[in-house]
């Protein structure tokens, strides 16, 4: 009897911590669903504050650096796209013959640019020659391993991009878009 005793307030004790962590726990949990409910609608109602906020700006940021020295980073780029600059595409679709051990095949791809002004458009128009003449080399030189994969066509984006980037003045190039991609 002694013993039943003695071992009802050890458990009574256990039973009480046992509750007031739960409860600190679940205290814990509520304050963090309410700050990050309150960034959120910091953020719907235009407000510049708030941990999300920042840290996009400074993807916006760090994405403008990278595009100036011909750089790019996947996360970055993909930030990008809530901001597209002017946009120029490219009329006719390119077809290539791609490297190949056996066999033929080629490439058709249609390509729009995404320029870094507005006044990069009259450059790049006077200059659509030269660009489609480094874009057809750059495909032709491929094969078909190397573009067939995600990370192929990224590469092979970021190929295109740095080397029409080397001989433009007014801007720069920051994105190139695939809007057909087709293997044969």
């Amino acid at each position: 009897m002694a013993d039943e005793a003695k071992e009802q307030p050890k458990k009574n004790r256990a039973l009480l911590l046992v509750i007031a962590g739960t409860i600190v726990v679940m205290i814990v949990l509520m304050g963090v669903i309410a700050i990050l409910l309150l960034n959120k609608n910091s953020e719907k109602d235009g407000a510049k504050g708030g941990i999300v906020n920042d840290k996009m700006r400074q993807m916006r940021e760090s994405s403008k650096l990278n595009d100036n020295r011909g750089q790019s980073d996947l996360m970055v780029r993909s930030s990008d796209y809530l901001s597209l600059g002017p946009l120029f595409p490219i009329e006719t679709p390119f077809v290539v013959n791609l490297i190949t051990q056996n066999g033929r095949r080629y490439l058709k791809t249609s390509i729009t640019l995404e320029l870094s002004d507005a006044k990069l458009l009259a450059e790049v128009k006077t200059k659509e020659t030269a660009i489609k003449d480094t874009i057809i080399e750059i495909l032709s030189s491929k094969s078909i391993e190397e573009i067939s994969t995600l990370k192929g066509k990224n590469k092979l984006k970021e190929e295109v991009r740095n080397n029409i980037n080397s001989f433009l003045i007014d801007g720069y190039v920051k994105n190139v878009f695939f809007t057909d991609f087709v293997i044969q």
